[in-house]
């Protein structure tokens, strides 16, 4: 079993990070209703900046699975692929609270910090036009192509600053 799981993890990412969160999600009590199409492992991580490496040992730039709101629960809309590192550092922290790490850290940590609040930023910014677009009509029409466009944005390689 212990192979096929690394098999999968390795040919099949989206897959093995939809299994162990719906499998989270259970055991924590926690909304799902996450689809494997839902779930997009991109080349470069979009917290830091950091390329994902996928099939390896477990480390710091594997692919995670970032619940945007942790209390939110595995629902679309909420969740991002981000790196390990990423993941492990923000935790359940807020905006305020990366702000408040990053300016008491020192060096890369303040750096990485700081990237995840504006990280963090940007998807709560994004989650909010979603949120409007799902309106009828016309200005729910205006506010998918902004939706869109920031999706966009967002995902590309040279985002983070």
């Amino acid at each position: 079993m212990r192979d096929y799981l690394k098999a999968q993890r390795r040919l099949r990412p989206a897959v093995a990070l939809h299994s162990r969160a719906r499998q989270r999600a259970a055991r924590r009590g926690l909304p799902f209703n996450l689809r494997v199409s839902d779930v997009v492992v991109p080349m470069v991580c979009p917290a830091l900046g950091v390329p994902i490496i996928i099939g390896a040992m477990r480390s710091a730039h594997s692919p995670s699975l970032d619940r945007i709101r942790p209390s939110l629960g595995y629902v679309r809309g909420n969740t991002r692929v981000i790196s390990d590192k990423a993941n492990r550092l923000k935790g359940t922290l807020d905006v305020e609270g990366l702000i408040r790490r990053a300016i008491q850290s020192v060096d890369q940590r303040r750096e990485d910090y700081a990237r995840l609040a504006d990280y963090l930023e940007r998807e709560l910014l994004l989650a909010e036009v979603r949120r409007k677009a799902a309106q009828d009509g016309r200005a729910g029409a205006e506010w998918a192509k902004v939706a869109a466009f920031l999706d966009r944005a967002f995902q590309k390689a040279d985002w983070p600053r």
